[in-house]
């Protein structure tokens, strides 16, 4: 199976993880929760104005990323380390699939990376991120990121 089917396969449990939450939104609800991840992934993710996050994160927000602590606090700790951009008007990077179900949104994403086998290579993969949205804030997130490796010591 392709990384893409493998990462679709993994946002359908997820949905049904969680699914007694679907469903139980309009279509306008829907389309306002695909604009508060998009609006926070520009602003905050991309141009990294963790000062914005409390306009789109919960404060009892539970993050899924094992590398980053759960809850507000946790996200903008983990995040302040990078320096705020300009806010671009549009996602300079747009993901190639977005699936709206009930309160969740699903966004597939399209890389390119150096081969391990032949770093003189590229090859694509799949990466995914999905929110659960309520209020008009996002209180849960997930992702198909593995733990870091501990930095080198120096």
């Amino acid at each position: 199976m392709t990384k893409m089917v493998l990462l679709l396969m993994a946002s359908l449990v997820l949905c049904a993880m969680v699914g007694g939450s679907l469903g139980a939104q309009t279509k306008s609800e829907q389309e306002k929760n695909l604009k508060v991840v998009m609006d926070f992934w520009r602003e905050v993710l991309v141009a990294h104005h963790v000062d914005l996050a409390p306009k789109y994160l919960a404060k009892g927000y539970i993050q899924h990323n094992p590398n980053v602590a759960t809850g507000l606090d946790g996200f903008v700790a983990f995040f302040s380390k990078f320096p705020p951009q300009p806010i671009p008007a549009k996602l300079p990077n747009q993901p190639i699939q977005v699936f709206q179900k009930g309160d969740l949104v699903t966004l597939i994403w399209d890389h390119e990376g150096k081969d391990p086998a032949d770093p003189s290579k590229t090859y694509k993969y799949n990466t995914f991120d999905m929110f659960r949205v309520d209020g008009g804030l996002i209180q849960e997130h997930w992702d198909s990121a593995m733990r870091n490796p501990p930095a080198p010591a120096r």
